[in-house]
């Protein structure tokens, strides 16, 4: 299953923000290999939850085309719930232009989203995989 496969590489994506949890914007400025592998898995998490959605948002009578209307539908189709929408909700706009690679963000966002997102990012996560299980035993 196609959703399946993206589900791994938010997983993945995930896991590659883990290793990177206590980079602090001064890390960041003096560690560019760190720096793009930051960037690299915000960009790949936010495409995977894009890619997630695209195959989610029928069950909601939605097609999503952006991080903040991916966040949207999945509340709507009651795979996450509100609280955790709205928590990820305030990221929406700088995680699309990062999807799409149309901006890089700045050591201070990247830092801040580790320590503030990163929790909420592996939530998203499960709470798809429980989403996806649940569809299957039914």
């Amino acid at each position: 299953m196609d959703a399946d496969r993206q589900l791994l590489a938010l997983r993945q994506s995930t896991a590659a923000l883990r290793r990177h949890a206590d980079a602090s914007a001064w890390k960041l400025l003096f560690d560019r290999g760190r720096r793009r592998s930051v960037e690299r898995g915000l960009q790949l998490y936010a495409r995977s939850v894009l890619e997630l959605t695209r195959r989610i948002g029928p069950a909601a009578h939605r097609n999503p085309a952006a991080y903040p209307s991916s966040i949207e539908c999945l509340v709507a189709a009651k795979v996450l719930p509100a609280e955790l929408g709205a928590r990820l909700a305030p990221w929406g706009v700088a995680a699309d232009a990062f999807g799409k690679g149309r901006t890089r963000p700045g050591r201070k966002q990247l830092a801040r989203l580790l320590s503030e997102h990163l929790d909420d990012f592996d939530d998203l996560a499960s709470h798809v995989e429980q989403w996806l299980a649940q569809r299957r035993i039914g």
